[in-house]
């Protein structure tokens, strides 16, 4: 990554500040055609980690993508005045705020292949620990965490990276202080405002604590309290900041790009998100569509793509918090086909909590693509999920991001009957080491039934107390609502049967019927209804499928 003098991003900031409601003056993608290869040498531009990291998993080590942006090519812009902000040498661009006189100047050089504005919203949408927890977060209960701490898998030697708003008093908070007292705090950039080497002890917004909780998700421990609230108790970390907490305004996407390419160069292979981008412009008219949560369309997403596919990272990424709003989807980077984009579920009935964002339609892969609870947005779904994925790293560390991503969606408790509300659903720490192992290992939990009547009966023991999700589907994987069946153990006549309140009317009008008569379950197909899925935690996924 090209070096960018701290002189120049400060003056850059404060131009940016000074004109954020001037609509003369905007920020803007600047792309370039081609780069200059003579010279580049992979061995001068690649750490050792990363290079290490490459050959383990097969990756090319010469690529496109990691020669630095022509030098050259700034310095012709700086000739017109204009201050380059940040740069990416992934996507060959750099971006700029430009005048409307300067906007055209640029356009016609000769090596830029087009000047795009910037125009979204960031939503903050070996240490030796003995852990032998009293208390454990109930994300870790649902995905089975005792099955890696029993094991002695607890993230060691891993190096995980944050992206996300400031980490203040991670030296202070009792579950994430022994990372600061045990160094395992390996390096921190501010990249939005570069003067800024301390993210940890001082704050520059109110909102710089988000990263603390987030770190915490991963790895929390509280020795005194004998409370675990993450996995990977002795990764180590790479942190940066690249979300102004006290403002929602244009060009952070930029400083998340170069983040991520800063990450890779130190040779960073898991990196947790708990930022996206969507809605909520100044200007409506530059507000991204649903059609535009398509994996392809925002730059943020093309950069995740790029680390997935060509760098070898695993990219674990909040879903969103729009599940209750009109918007409701997904946000970029959670839509890269790469990413393992995480939603969230409730505690006990491991059903889509109300927030957490779904997938869009019109896209050809799943997601979500796996779920966790969480009480307070998937920003801390997420980290509990790159927790998981830390000690499976761990377990066997010759896999790649390819094979972990595919292992964490099998060792979902919905596979393979996933769905656009939760994904596969909650990875199970114990089929995730069985498939590390063997990755066509199937599990007896998982039952395909196919009903040629609009009625379906199952009988379940009487002698027990069960609850129940219901998936009702158009298709595949696109729900169209869910409902949360009760059954008391002695009074199976009487199932509460909740159901989410924000479905639309003609939903509810055409929702299957559900009821409940000593211990046999009747499912009653809805109209447009294709399939239902039918789970009880764990230990049940009945796949539905209607003829």
């Amino acid at each position: 990554m090209q070096t960018i003098q701290r002189a120049i991003i400060v003056s850059s900031l404060l131009i940016a500040f000074f004109f954020q409601g001037n609509a003369q003056i905007q920020k803007y993608w600047i792309s370039f055609k081609d780069k200059d290869l003579s010279g580049y040498n992979y061995e001068n531009n690649l750490s050792a980690q990363t290079i290490s990291n490459r050959t383990i998993q097969h990756i090319p080590l010469f690529q496109y993508t990691d020669v630095p942006v022509t030098t050259s090519n700034i310095s012709t812009l700086n000739s017109l005045d204009v201050t380059v902000v940040a740069t990416s040498k992934w996507l060959n661009a750099v971006t700029a705020y430009l005048a409307p006189e300067q906007v055209n100047q640029v356009r016609q050089l000769t090596f830029v292949s087009s000047v795009e504005p910037v125009g979204v919203y960031l939503v903050a949408s070996s240490t030796d620990i003995n852990v032998a927890p009293d208390l454990m977060h109930p994300a870790m209960k649902q995905m089975k965490a005792k099955t890696f701490t029993s094991n002695g898998i607890d993230g060691t030697n891993i190096t995980i990276g944050v992206i996300d708003a400031g980490f203040h008093k991670l030296h202070e908070d009792p579950a994430t202080s022994y990372l600061v007292r045990d160094k395992k705090i390996l390096g921190q950039r501010d990249f939005i405002d570069r003067s800024r080497t301390d993210l940890i002890s001082k704050a520059a917004t109110s909102s710089d604590d988000h990263g603390r909780q987030v770190v915490r998700m991963i790895a929390g421990y509280d020795t005194t309290l004998k409370a675990q609230y993450g996995m990977a108790v002795n990764a180590s970390f790479y942190l940066a900041r690249t979300e102004n907490g006290d403002r929602e305004y244009r060009g952070e996407e930029d400083m998340w790009i170069m983040a991520m390419e800063w990450m890779d160069s130190v040779g960073v292979r898991l990196i947790s998100t708990s930022l996206g981008y969507a809605i909520k412009m100044d200007d409506p008219n530059d507000n991204y569509t649903e059609e535009q949560m398509d994996g392809k369309t925002a730059r943020i997403t093309k950069a995740a793509q790029i680390a997935f596919s060509q760098k070898g990272i695993l990219l674990a990424v909040s879903a969103g918090n729009e599940g209750d709003t009109n918007w409701r989807i997904i946000s970029a980077p959670a839509d890269a086909e790469g990413a393992l984009s995480v939603g969230a579920t409730n505690s006990l009935n491991w059903d889509r909590i109300s927030y957490s964002s779904i997938g869009p339609e019109n896209l050809p892969y799943l997601k979500p693509n796996v779920s966790c609870y969480s009480p307070n947005g998937t920003s801390f779904s997420c980290p509990a999920i790159a927790g998981f994925v830390a000690c499976l790293m761990k377990n066997d560390s010759t896999l790649s991001n390819v094979q972990l991503k595919n292992i964490i969606q099998k060792s979902a408790h919905l596979y393979p009957y996933g769905n656009n509300y939760i994904g596969y659903g909650i990875p199970q720490a114990d089929r995730a080491l069985e498939l590390s192992k063997d990755t066509l290992k199937k599990f007896d939990n998982v039952v395909s039934i196919t009903v040629s009547k609009d009625l379906y009966k199952y009988t379940f023991d009487e002698t027990i107390s069960v609850d129940l999700v219901v998936f009702n589907k158009k298709n595949e994987t696109i729900v169209m609502n869910q409902q949360v069946v009760s059954i008391e153990k002695g009074d199976r006549k009487n199932p509460i049967i909740k159901i989410e309140r924000w479905i639309p009317k003609i939903h509810l009008i055409n929702r299957p019927g559900i009821s409940v008569k000593n211990g046999k379950l009747k499912i009653k197909r809805g109209k447009g209804v294709a399939r239902t899925t039918v789970v009880a935690d764990e230990f049940l996924t009945l796949e539905i499928i209607w003829e």
